[in-house]
């Protein structure tokens, strides 16, 4: 799994903002749902892509496409500084792309698409006090990300005889930064990140017989979002 050094530059950042004492931001018993929009752009790399005929094709890997949803999370402070969170969102739709394909006498690109949800359950740790305007926080977390609605492409049925694509689920670590700023008793604005673990096995029937290929997706999720607690 990739480090989470990406989160904790975040984190360095926001926790140089000076904070503010208002009463009470957040403090234990709080609920606090946020919605607002979810960006998922990957970060991945994949094996080579393998054929039952040809064996590994030199020079092909297979690319995700990014996507943007309305995310919601929920977060439950279990004290004045930790809390736990659930983020969930509605459908990601990503593009699949092949690389490489052209100097097997192939012109495919594009794959095909598939839907994904990522839920992610994390435990955060708020930085400063609980009537502190500016909350940063960190956390750590478990992901299940789950494949739905695969679809081929024209041209990868046509070109390659390409039919039952599957993409199995992945169940990985998750990272965590953000920070809230409270607008009133109420009401917040959020910002946040979440680095993924995902790697997910992708294949399909072909005129070459079975085609696959190993993913390594690993996604940086952001989210702004606006804020109600409870």
């Amino acid at each position: 799994m990739k480090p989470f050094c990406r989160v904790v530059s975040l984190f360095t950042l926001v926790a140089s903002l000076g904070q503010i004492s208002i009463a009470s931001a957040h403090e234990e018993g709080d609920l606090i749902l946020r919605i607002g929009a979810t960006s998922v752009a990957p970060d991945e790399s994949s094996s080579l892509i393998n054929t039952a005929a040809t064996g590994d094709l030199a020079g092909t890997s297979v690319g995700v496409g990014d996507n943007t949803q309305l995310g919601l999370n929920l977060v439950y402070m279990l004290t004045d500084s930790l809390a736990v969170e659930v983020l969930a969102a509605t459908p990601f739709e990503h593009d699949l792309k092949a690389a490489g394909l052209d100097q097997y006498g192939f012109s495919t690109r594009d794959l095909g698409s598939s839907k994904q949800l990522p839920p992610t359950v994390s435990a955060l740790w708020f930085f400063g006090g609980a009537q502190s305007r500016v909350r940063p926080y960190l956390g750590i977390g478990v992901n299940y990300t789950t494949f739905f609605s695969q679809d081929l492409s024209s041209q990868a049925r046509s070109e390659l005889a390409a039919g039952s694509l599957d993409i199995d689920d992945s169940f990985g670590l998750a990272g965590r930064a953000g920070i809230d700023i409270t607008l009133s008793d109420n009401w917040l604005l959020n910002a946040s990140v979440w680095t993924i673990d995902i790697d997910t096995d992708a294949s399909f029937e072909s005129a070459l017989g079975k085609v696959k290929a190993g993913v390594d997706i690993d996604p940086m999720v952001y989210m702004i979002s606006i804020g109600y607690k409870f």
